[in-house]
């Protein structure tokens, strides 16, 4: 029964986690770079991105404990490794490689400075790779399931 329990909560939070993550990918940053105006585009981002981050970090979490579990419970594999590849990714970074890579991109006084809309490119670039990577831990994730 445990089992269970922790696979249902294992995959809603999977679902709401990527999901938000392709929300962003695909409506936000579009939306992001067709305003001109570098502050509404600072401020549009950064009061979505700290919803958001709250609310992943505590799927994250969630996602590595009963994921761990699963793990213990069926075994590990190619599949698993893919999904451990990706959670520690997204751990690492919402964690702490965020703040390092936004200061990198924001506050890098040596470096040539951006414009918000070179900003935003990279980041939905960067996006769009976590987001790759994040389907294939679902496919790897419904393949560990189903054999």
């Amino acid at each position: 029964m445990l089992y269970i329990i922790s696979l249902i909560i294992h995959v809603l939070c999977v679902v709401m986690w990527i999901g938000g993550v392709a929300f962003v990918t695909m409506i936000m940053f579009p939306i992001i770079q067709r305003t001109d105006n570098s502050l509404e585009q600072v401020m549009m981002f950064q009061g979505v991105e700290h919803r958001f981050s709250k609310i992943a970090k505590v799927l994250v979490i969630l996602t590595g404990i009963t994921g761990f579990y699963l793990f213990y419970e069926k075994g590990f594999g190619i599949g698993a490794g893919i999904m451990i590849f990706v959670w520690v990714l997204y751990a690492s970074l919402l964690f702490f490689l965020e703040k390092i890579l936004f200061k990198r991109l924001f506050e890098s006084p040596t470096r040539k400075l951006l414009n918000t809309k070179q900003i935003f490119l990279r980041l939905q670039v960067f996006h769009w790779i976590i987001l790759v990577l994040s389907f294939s831990a679902i496919a790897a994730g419904i393949w560990v399931g189903h054999y």
